[in-house]
């Protein structure tokens, strides 16, 4: 056999989610078990504490109230801006722990004290300063500059006379505060002034010296009209570049004009300005009059005849002439090629306009041929007007375009200076601004050092004191403590939570299970019922009820062990279902035996054949419950010959056999594990459908051990606040190691208030009144019996199970 169920058709009760948390149920469950202690625990503290309360000597307390120096009498004592902007945000939060330091300090306590130590010689400045409260009053929970001094003493008097001292002594103290820190500040601001003044003349000198260096008084404006200036610029360069454009469109316009005219556009106006030039025009006039005798010698002279070689000569030293003469006026302008086809052109003025005349040698006899000649030069004429009105306008377009670009270029020129300067004007304004900046600060210190050091003066020459005692101290009337109620409060308050500490100490410290999943832990066996905790754990078996009441209040008890039957029956192991079973426990006194011969009743009730073996020869006990004597029994039919059956007693069922312990016997284990204990275990397996053995405790004798293979199964029997964890390890150790099959456990004694495996609504569902006048059968005759109905009803259940 082994400790391992091959199959089981156990009707296991519902596991419930483990709490990991406190609740008021696991308090309400503690304070149940531990009351005694905690009840006594509570009640030394909260007598001690509330002892200690009413032996108190009494106590009276006086205060004062006392105003501190105010945002202005703190400002006359600075001496800088900025440690003002820091004393004013200061001063905003109202925090007045320094002051309070200053007052709790031992000279200014130790001031106070020899005022009053004349008429109370056994004041000491560590008492004084021991009770003495000093705190920041606030209104609407906002701090003022109030502070509110207490003084705690057994005699009213004295704790008045202290707070008067120390009163006329805080005022005293604030008024030599406020002179020191005057004279004070006055030597630091005649040692600073002339420095600050220093600064200021230094800072004063740079920036005459900036606008000097640089002629600017302020360089933002200076920026302002550089950017104007800069502007202006811009458009003047628009509107010379529109011009140019417009002056170009002329000069190509002309230049059209001359081409069609047949003219040369570059050569042109070096014609315009040769006739404008009256020594160019002189010596075009000789070379006209040479040309013209040339002219009419060659009709008379050959070429190589002397005068007509005089002619050339002069006309190449005329040419020459005008040529020096073209280039001084019209100078790179025109180009060698064009200067030399004007002096060559330069024979007539039908020659330099480009018009082919007729020619010289022709002659003019014929009548008709002179008028035509006269008709041409008309018509000459007025070209050479057009052409030389086309050359001054271009002569003017170009001296214009000239123009538009010198400004262009000056314009460009300019803005590039303005840009160079423009750029440089940051660099100015930051140290301009450094400067100014400097000078505001330093300006600003010197005119702040002046007037404090009038302010200081004034506040020197003052004898007002900056503190005020706002409310004077009384006598008080009513001691503060011992404050009875709260004595009693909080005495009450300590002795429960020590009691209910401790309850919840020895609770962690007890190792007894409490409830059904410590033990499902633990053991890791299958439940097989929960019995509840009643005051007589006995089942009444039917026949012998008369008082449906007195049935009723067992009834949680009965479910239980009915449902551990039910369990039973249906577990089967490795050999079959179980005929035989022994019980045992971890430890003595868990209801073992208790649970044994009520679940024979329970099994026999159902009409089964049930033998129980009171198997406790140390200490045995079922036959104090079957109220049968214990003079043979168990022992003696294992040691002698006669019949096992010879021993049997029957019990309040005819159904239900019993086998006492008998005689107590020197040496229990060598019975129990002789092998006449084993036939009479196989005979009774025979002749019983149940065989029920009570065995000792298997953590405590061994007796158990002998009979574990002996059995189809054990039922480990656990009692609630009985056995200790490590007691029940130790007996499912011992049970595994025989290699017994164990069948589960039963959680004996379970609290039905506490533990969620109790029976306790069966008691509240049984207890009903039942309706009509009957007992409750529902036939209203008074003659039925509920319980009888019940029975049946089970009966019938298990038999269509099986």
């Amino acid at each position: 056999m082994n400790n391992q169920l091959v199959n089981s058709n156990t009707l296991y009760l519902p596991t419930p989610e483990t709490e990991s948390t406190f609740s008021l149920t696991e308090l309400k469950q503690t304070l149940s078990r531990q009351w005694k202690p905690a009840l006594l625990v509570a009640s030394t503290v909260c007598i001690g504490m509330f002892l200690s309360t009413v032996l108190q000597t009494p106590k009276y307390r006086s205060q004062t109230l006392l105003l501190l120096e105010n945002n202005k009498t703190q400002q006359s004592a600075l001496v800088s801006p900025g440690q003002q902007s820091l004393n004013t945000g200061y001063s905003n939060l109202k925090d007045l722990s320094t002051e309070i330091l200053v007052l709790r300090s031992y000279p200014l306590i130790a001031k106070a004290v020899e005022k009053v130590q004349q008429e109370y010689s056994d004041l000491t400045v560590g008492n004084v300063i021991g009770n003495l409260s000093i705190i920041q009053a606030n209104v609407n929970e906002i701090p003022t500059d109030v502070l509110v001094v207490s003084y705690i003493d057994s005699n009213p008097e004295r704790a008045k006379a202290v707070l008067e001292a120390l009163g006329s002594t805080y005022v005293e103290y604030s008024l030599n505060r406020q002179r020191s820190q005057a004279a004070n500040a006055i030597n630091f601001i005649d040692q600073q002034l002339p420095k600050a003044q220093a600064e200021l003349d230094d800072v004063a000198k740079k920036i005459r010296n900036f606008r000097q260096s640089y002629h600017i008084v302020d360089p933002n404006e200076y920026a302002s009209r550089v950017i104007q200036f800069r502007d202006g610029l811009e458009q003047q360069e628009k509107q010379a570049e529109i011009s140019l454009a417009a002056a170009q469109r002329r000069y190509e316009e002309i230049n059209r004009q001359l081409r069609e005219l047949g003219q040369n556009p570059e050569t042109i106006v070096a014609y315009t300005l040769l006739s404008q030039d009256q020594v160019y025009q002189n010596l075009t006039s000789r070379l006209k009059e040479l040309e013209s005798q040339y002219g009419l010698g060659s009709v008379n002279f050959h070429d190589s005849y002397h005068v007509m070689e005089e002619f050339k000569l002069k006309q190449v030293e005329l040419r020459k002439l005008m040529k020096e003469r073209a280039q001084q006026i019209l100078g790179d302008a025109v180009s060698q090629v064009n200067l030399e086809a004007i002096i060559v052109n330069q024979g007539s003025t039908s020659q330099i306009m480009g018009i082919n005349t007729a020619n010289t040698q022709v002659s003019a006899a014929n009548t008709n041929q002179a008028v035509e000649s006269q008709g041409g030069s008309t018509q000459v004429s007025g070209t050479i007007s057009t052409i030389q009105n086309l050359a001054s306008m271009r002569l003017q377009v170009e001296t214009e375009q000239a123009s538009l670009q010198t400004q262009i270029a000056g314009i460009q020129r300019a803005k590039t200076q303005v840009e160079n300067t423009f750029n440089s004007i940051p660099q100015l304004q930051q140290y301009y601004a450094e400067l100014t900046r400097q000078f505001e600060v330093k300006s600003g210190a010197v005119n702040y050092l002046m007037q404090r050091r009038q302010e200081l003066d004034i506040n020197k020459a003052q004898e007002n004191a900056p503190w005020q005692i706002l409310e004077a101290p009384r006598l008080p009337n009513v001691p503060i403590s011992p404050n009875l109620q709260r004595g009693i409060f909080l005495a009450l308050m300590a002795g429960g939570f020590m009691g209910v500490a401790t309850a919840f100490l020895l609770q962690k410290l007890d190792q007894r299970v409490k409830q059904v999943e410590q033990v499902k832990q633990i053991a890791r066996l299958p439940l097989l019922g929960t019995i509840p905790k009643v005051e007589e754990p006995v089942i009444q078996i039917n026949g012998e009820t008369h008082s449906r009441a007195h049935y009723y209040n067992y009834s949680s008890f009965t479910e239980g062990l009915r449902a551990l039957a039910m369990n039973l029956r249906y577990t089967i192991t490795e050999t079959g279902k179980i005929n035989s079973l022994a019980l045992t426990s971890s430890t003595s006194a868990e209801g073992k035996t208790t649970v044994t011969y009520n679940l024979g009743l329970v099994l026999a009730e159902l009409g089964l054949r049930v033998l129980i073996v009171d198997a406790d020869m140390r200490k045995p006990k079922i036959h104090k419950l079957a109220k049968l004597a214990n003079d043979e029994g168990l022992s003696e039919a294992i040691a002698n010959e006669r019949p096992w059956t010879d021993y049997v007693r029957l019990g309040v069922l005819e159904n239900l056999h019993l086998i006492t312990a008998g005689s107590t016997s020197p040496n229990p284990i060598a019975l129990l594990n002789s092998d006449k204990m084993k036939q009479l275990m196989q005979q009774w397996q025979e002749a019983y459908d149940y065989v029920l053995i009570d065995t000792p405790p298997i953590g405590v004798m061994a007796d158990a051990k002998s009979l574990a293979n002996q059995v189809d199964s054990v039922l480990f029997v656990v009692g609630m606040e009985r056995a200790t964890r490590r007691a029940i390890n130790n007996s499912l150790e011992v049970l595994r190691s025989s290699q017994c099959n164990i069948s589960g456990f039963v959680a004996n004694l379970v609290d039905r208030e506490f533990d969620y495996y109790s029976y306790s609504y069966y008691d509240s569902y049984y207890n009903q009144s039942a309706n009509g006048n009957g007992n409750g059968n529902g036939n209203g005759n008074g003659n039925g019996h509920h319980h009888e109905g019940r029975m049946q009803q089970l009966l019938q259940q298990f038999r269509r199970r099986e």
